[in-house]
């Protein structure tokens, strides 16, 4: 099985007063440096996804002749990234994974590619109830149609390409990996106070 993973960068950062959180500190690297060394080791392909061109020229030190997509459709939040990403993904099996999560692991990655074959997607589940689309792997082609889908009904939530793929799996965040991996994978930041929670760990 071809593991594609889709990087999703294009955010606005709103809650962090416009900042990129792709180059937020973490152990003296950035979050994007993190998080492609992560993807490189797990997955055959990586695709970063960027809001405009003006964004892909910013970062343009971490792509590296890497593949990277363009939003077409604009306000449409993750679900564009996702809608370019998925098209040009060559996996069957396709990786979504946001920038603002510091903590990602290989060894979680790995579980939910192996946990999604045969399914259209495995969805974690935190332990408030919380569903983590945004890391997450989806079958390609239902999943890529969902996305369409959705957007042409103008649904842009990033649950709704889930809810109509037929066989999804939820799996629960403290049973992906060994000492708690899983939980502190989904970890994300989006506001100053997150922040400073983890300039302070």
């Amino acid at each position: 099985m071809k593991r594609s993973s889709l990087l999703l960068a294009g955010g606005l950062g709103t809650r962090l007063e416009g900042r990129e959180k792709a180059l937020l500190l973490l152990n003296g690297n950035t979050f994007i440096e993190n998080t492609l060394r992560v993807l490189d080791r797990v997955c055959d392909e990586v695709i970063i996804s960027f809001r405009d061109e003006a964004q892909l020229r910013h970062f343009g030190e971490y792509v590296h002749g890497r593949k990277t997509v363009l939003d077409t459709l604009q306000h449409a939040g993750p679900l564009a990234g996702m809608l370019e990403g998925f098209r040009a993904a060559s996996g069957e099996y396709v990786l979504v994974v946001a920038c603002d999560m510091p903590y990602i692991n290989a060894d979680v990655i790995d579980c939910l590619f192996k946990l999604a074959e045969g399914h259209d997607a495995v969805v974690p589940v935190g332990d408030s109830g919380k569903k983590e689309p945004l890391h997450a792997v989806y079958k390609r082609v239902p999943m890529l149609h969902a996305i369409e889908f959705s957007l042409l009904g103008g649904d842009r939530f990033a649950m709704s390409p889930v809810l109509k793929l037929e066989n999804v799996m939820f799996p629960e965040t403290r049973d992906l990996g060994e000492f708690n991996k899983g939980r502190i994978t989904f970890i994300n930041i989006n506001t100053p106070e997150d922040l400073a929670g983890l300039e302070g760990n």
